[in-house]
């Protein structure tokens, strides 16, 4: 059965419950494609060069995919804290509906423009027809990774963070493996990395599926899934799916800017910079995990009508990014020879990695509480405003940066603009206080006054493994 939803005496043990999980999972998820690129490195012919060609679509399928897992757990973790098991599953199969929709939507266009594609990147003639084939293979299988993401996802939103998390490290495991093994065992080259993308989304959704039954989220336990309203489910599209999802695209497109900005200074600073933004892609990890986890908790609150618990449970949420970010900053500060030296045996890389940690690193203290903040409003129905500042945040870190770059013939102008805007981010943490603080009154004062009665927070055990009566009205989520 689903996780119960009793009184949440320390609101930090809740943040820790869900996010010491989730943070193996996430970085498991992030080395993937790491992983995969590095074993097609390894095949004959032109593999690696394809793979790389691949990766601006493959930010669309993340976006994608970030998108409608973020808005799927939101809507679950409402539920579940409202105990009803019942919209938590409407959530999911509409959202399931609409990724199907948004997949075909992504990967026909692709396939039917694959050779265009290749013209248009200018992918050179021995390596054309390699693309074409993987694309439109890859396509329809990168698709099939959205089912691992929408049932972790709700494994998660219902407090079922070990789970969820053994469904996005088995879906890692089994594309990692499939490609060493069909790709490289087998022979098959980069014919190999399509089928085992598929069969990781396949055997991750598998996997999410029963422990959703198991957990009575789905199935006769859960009785039967009435459809989520349509007006509920476009309102979580435009508040936090699309809003998540663009963040990521203006993410990956300002880090294309960044290695054009560095272009002319040549490639032993790209690669440094490479080899730090790949170091500081494993740093973000934290927030973004310690933002997701406050916000389920969040979530939990609103569902079950506990506006007062809001406020207490976004603190304690920033103490522990504020804690866990004051260690990693320093770690990256003092350790950045280290880690430089351990990324590259070319000394001149090696320094420019060092060089960037030195200048940016200790922002990272105020860079961790920024990514919470951001996180948490995103999934409190803030997601607009998230976006708005994280396009502000990256269009300014990489248009003055790249002038100042440009003007002073430095690259460290450039870094000293991303510490400094890492600074200025401390708005958004403001703001999401803010924010967080209106929902709170907001909701409180749509409720009865007893709404928030000590009663409704000592819930029983097994309150929330029992779907309420719709005419209760107590099992209804808000969002």
């Amino acid at each position: 059965m689903a996780e119960t939803a009793p009184a949440i005496r320390s609101p930090s043990r809740s943040v820790l419950r869900i996010a010491v999980p989730m943070l193996p999972a996430d970085i498991a998820a992030v080395l993937v494609p790491l992983l995969v690129l590095a074993l097609m490195g390894r095949m004959a012919g032109d593999a690696q060069y394809v793979r790389a060609l691949f990766m601006p679509v493959q930010f669309l399928f993340l976006a994608l995919t970030a998108g409608l897992g973020a808005g799927n757990q939101v809507a679950a973790a409402v539920a579940h804290g409202a105990g009803d098991l019942r919209a938590a599953g409407a959530a999911l199969l509409a959202n399931a509906r609409v990724a199907v929709g948004a997949g075909a939507a992504f990967s026909v266009p692709l396939i039917v423009s694959a050779p265009l594609l290749g013209d248009l990147m200018g992918v050179s003639g021995t390596a054309r027809d390699d693309f074409t084939v993987f694309l439109c293979a890859i396509a329809p299988a990168s698709v099939l990774l959205l089912g691992p993401a929408l049932t972790a996802s709700t494994l998660r939103g219902c407090g079922l963070a070990r789970q969820a998390a053994a469904v996005t490290l088995l879906a890692a495991a089994t594309e990692v493996g499939g490609v060493a093994l069909l790709g490289l065992k087998a022979g098959l080259g980069v014919d190999g990395v399509a089928p085992a993308v598929a069969l990781s989304g396949l055997v991750g959704t598998a996997l999410g599926w029963v422990l959703l039954r198991r957990a009575g989220l789905l199935g006769p336990a859960a009785g039967r899934v009435r459809p989520l309203p349509a007006r509920a489910a476009a309102r979580q599209l435009l508040t936090v799916s699309v809003p998540v999802g663009a963040s990521y695209l203006v993410i990956c497109a300002s880090n294309l800017a960044l290695m054009r900005i560095l272009a002319p200074f040549g490639p032993s600073v790209q690669a440094g910079y490479a080899n730090a933004a790949t170091l500081q892609t494993l740093l973000i990890m934290p927030g973004l995990v310690l933002g997701s986890a406050t916000a389920i908790v969040l979530n939990s609150h609103r569902g079950a009508g506990r506006s007062r618990l809001l406020a207490p449970a976004l603190h304690s949420g920033l103490r522990i990014a504020a804690g866990t970010y004051a260690v990693l900053a320093a770690v990256s500060y003092f350790g950045r020879e280290l880690f430089a030296g351990l990324m590259t045996g070319d000394g001149r890389i090696a320094a420019e990695t060092a060089h960037y940690l030195e200048v940016v690193g200790p922002s990272y203290l105020l860079m961790g509480l920024v990514l919470a903040a951001l996180t948490v409003l995103e999934q409190v129905g803030g997601g607009p405003v998230a976006l708005a500042m994280n396009a502000v945040y990256f269009v300014g870190a990489v248009t003055v940066g790249g002038w100042l770059a440009r003007s002073t013939g430095d690259p460290a102008a450039l870094y000293r603009t991303i510490a400094g805007f890492n600074g200025l981010g401390v708005v958004a943490v403001a703001t999401t206080l803010l924010f967080v603080r209106r929902v709170a009154a907001r909701e409180h004062a749509g409720r009865t006054p007893d709404g928030d009665a000590p009663e409704a927070v000592d819930a029983p055990p097994g309150a929330v493994g029992r779907a309420r009566h719709p005419a209760s009205g107590a099992g209804q989520p808000h969002s």
